[in-house]
């Protein structure tokens, strides 16, 4: 992969992060005043990670130095796997891909749960998918 790969695909990574970002931060801002209490989501947490390493690794140190594009690959690769999964472990959050969907938490009466076991597995999917496609373009 050369640098000028690099520079063309860092741009749409860091907007596809940020756009997502946006979007759950606007959800939960309109969630803000109903009786639910606004909480950041394990897939957030894993985008802004991602988004900040990818601002360092694919912005900062490519104009600080050249001795980057290692990193950089890792990073971009880590990046896209994560960006891809965000919407799939949104999703399994708020359980859609159970048949009970949301409504098992209120028919128990219970709160709301910080993670689903859905959201769980999928995040852990996306974490362990975004380290194998980072080492093996970091040994590629």
């Amino acid at each position: 992969m050369t640098p000028d790969t690099l520079y063309r695909l860092a741009p749409p990574l860091i907007a596809l992060q940020l756009a997502a970002f946006g979007w759950r931060v606007n959800r939960e801002l309109n969630l803000g005043h109903a009786e639910r209490e606004a909480f950041v989501l394990i897939p957030d947490v894993l985008n802004v990670m991602s988004l900040l390493a990818a601002v360092i690794c694919l912005i900062v140190l490519p104009i600080a130095t050249d001795t980057y594009l290692w990193l950089s690959r890792v990073v971009l690769a880590a990046g896209y796997v994560l960006i891809v999964f965000h919407p799939l472990t949104t999703a399994a959050h708020y359980r859609l891909w159970s048949r009970e969907g949301i409504r098992k938490h209120a028919g128990n009466g219970k709160d709301y749960p910080y993670a689903t076991t859905e959201e769980l597995a999928s995040s852990s999917l996306s974490v362990v998918i975004a380290v194998l496609a980072a080492a093996y373009i970091g040994t590629h």
